[in-house]
């Protein structure tokens, strides 16, 4: 935790003295602004994911126990994309505290079923296997705090990365599926 507090005020930092960099000379300032910090989590199946990967444009999707109708409504609105292979999406669950050590292997039992729920919809729907989406439970937080989701929230949040692993849109409290497929519809 104190680890992602100190990187937290080193990028901070960073981003303050950016302005600073552009004036003294471009060529520092071109270096620090193509620097891009990677976010990476673990999947439900132990697998390293990148969160904010290249080749491919990536949407993040914020959701909770609490929010696994309006997150699997999303899910299902994003259907139409899954098929591309320029398009990725990718889910972290928020269990801070929600889990003790001794039921996580249960929690992820049960993610794991969800999954081969979904995979064999997207099967009928002629969506390969190899676009999945990646579940990230996160019960640390530390994906989760990389991503700037520091709270609880009662509503789905997105992130989406351009094919260089950049932030190109943030969008806080979706509540409607067609909200965020116009913004999907315009990157893509």
């Amino acid at each position: 935790m104190a680890r992602i507090s100190l990187l937290i005020v080193w990028l901070r930092a960073s981003a303050a003295l950016l302005p600073i960099a552009m004036a003294w000379g471009p060529g520092i300032a071109h270096a620090a602004a193509s620097d891009q910090i990677a976010i990476s989590g673990q999947d439900v199946n132990g697998h390293a994911v990148a969160v904010n990967g290249k080749g491919h444009y990536t949407v993040v999707m914020y959701t909770n126990p609490d929010l696994e109708d309006d997150s699997r409504a999303m899910t299902l609105a994003l259907d139409r994309y899954r098929s591309r292979s320029d398009f990725t999406l990718i889910r972290v669950v928020d269990l801070r505290g929600d889990v003790p050590p001794e039921m996580r292997s249960m929690v992820r039992v049960q993610i794991r079923k969800e999954q081969a729920k979904e995979s064999a919809r997207l099967k009928q729907a002629g969506v390969e296997a190899g676009n999945q989406a990646p579940i990230i439970p996160d019960f640390s937080g530390s994906t989760l705090n990389a991503l700037g989701w520091g709270s609880v929230y009662d509503q789905v949040h997105l992130v989406v990365y351009d094919t260089h692993g950049r932030e190109i849109k943030r969008l806080e409290s979706v509540t409607d599926a067609k909200q965020m497929t116009k913004v999907v519809d315009s990157i893509l």
